[in-house]
């Protein structure tokens, strides 16, 4: 004891803050030390590679916009949807950020990205941020749905299908009122490793019971899917189900319909004669559209990871609010309401609960598909814009 009291301790010369000398009396001998007291400084250093420094003016009126504005303020600044959201969270979790390089513990953040941000709050947004912001147009579909295409759209079938089922909805749309759900049903595959005679046979069969609609929805399937290796089984089902895809949607595509067929202008000799530049429209095969992968599940709030979740809970909302997707959205239209009928309701109730998935499925298909590609809802567009 006596030796280590002997001993004189060093401190960094680098330590900040405020020395605090204690005096501790052991044995006629007194020991001298240096606590260093944390003080939270609001000017800009360069810690952690941080490359510009800002005024002590300029940095409170920073962690000021970061800690006190609303996160939807927050959006008229150099800033993407998905950094807010990490601002938001570390908010709700923390309270607030206590410096500016704080903030670069977030995921998602860098040096470059982070000095644009606070560039736009000391410098203030652009004159037109909040006014009009860029539009950045986002493909959802393949072919892409052209707007004099989806002005004429009356009725949708949405399409999805799944390992074991196949499953379709149909929805009625009618100008200045709520889109109405008129059916929907699904096809049981007994066998995911069918011969492609019998698979054929299915899929003729499922072609008959789809009803007619203007246009036919499925989501885009994915190029090429990870399996095991030497999974022959799994493989097979891959190409199933995209046999089954490919021969289904080339049957809808040619199935007869004027809505795909281009407009024909009638001669003087009341003969057909040739497309007139207003009157053009797709060849036909132009109802068959492939959604972007995922949209739906982004959308309606079930694609968690990088994984789709169950759509049970939003089927049920949406039958008991009988509105859009989200409850907090400002519906831009009233067509982008959705009335799904008592028997409809009880139909899904009636199934079991795989059928009921996969049901609700193809419901959010059809109706991402009518909201971002026909109605073009802002509320919903802008999820996809930044």
């Amino acid at each position: 004891m006596r030796a280590f009291l002997g001993r004189k301790i060093r401190f960094p010369r680098k330590m900040i803050g405020q020395l605090i000398k204690r005096q501790v009396t052991t044995s006629n001998r007194y020991l001298l030390c240096t606590i260093p007291c944390r003080s939270i400084k609001v000017d800009s250093t360069t810690k952690l590679g941080f490359p510009c420094t800002y005024s002590e003016e300029e940095t409170k009126k920073i962690l000021n916009t970061l800690n006190e504005q609303d996160v939807e303020e927050l959006y008229k600044y150099n800033i993407s949807k998905y950094r807010l959201k990490k601002i938001e969270g570390w908010r709700k979790k923390f309270g607030g950020f206590l410096s500016l390089e704080q903030v670069l513990e977030l995921d998602g953040f860098g040096v470059t990205v982070l000095r644009k941000f606070y560039d736009s709050i000391v410098h203030g947004p652009k004159a037109d941020a909040v006014v009009a912001p860029k539009v950045k147009e986002v493909k959802f579909t393949t072919p892409l749905l052209a707007t004099q295409v989806a002005a004429r759209v009356t009725s949708c079938v949405s399409l999805y299908v799944g390992l074991d089922y196949v499953t379709w909805a149909r929805f009625k749309v009618t100008k200045d009122q709520p889109t109405a759900l008129t059916g929907w049903n699904s096809y049981n595959i007994s066998d995911r490793k069918l011969h492609l005679a019998e698979l054929i046979r299915n899929v003729t069969h499922i072609n008959q019971l789809i009803p007619e609609a203007d246009v036919y929805v499925v989501e885009n399937p994915p190029v090429a899917q990870a399996t095991a290796m030497g999974s022959a089984v799994q493989t097979n089902i891959n190409v199933q189900r995209s046999q089954l895809i490919g021969m289904l949607m080339l049957m809808l595509a040619n199935r007869p319909t004027s809505f795909s067929q281009p407009h024909q202008q009638m001669g003087g000799d009341g003969e057909t004669g040739g497309q007139g530049a207003e009157g053009e429209l797709p060849s036909a095969g132009s109802n068959v559209f492939f959604l972007k992968q995922y949209l739906s599940a982004r959308l309606f709030g079930i694609f968690v990871g990088n994984e789709r979740v169950s759509a049970e809970e939003v089927v049920r909302s949406l039958m008991d609010r009988q509105i859009g997707p989200n409850e907090d959205e400002s519906l831009q239209s009233v067509q982008s309401r959705l009335n799904i009928p008592v028997g409809l309701r009880i139909i899904y109730d009636e199934n079991d609960r795989a059928e009921r998935e996969f049901l609700g499925q193809s419901l959010l298909l059809g109706l991402t598909f009518l909201r971002l590609c026909v109605f073009k809802c802002e509320d919903s567009l802008k999820m996809f814009r930044r």
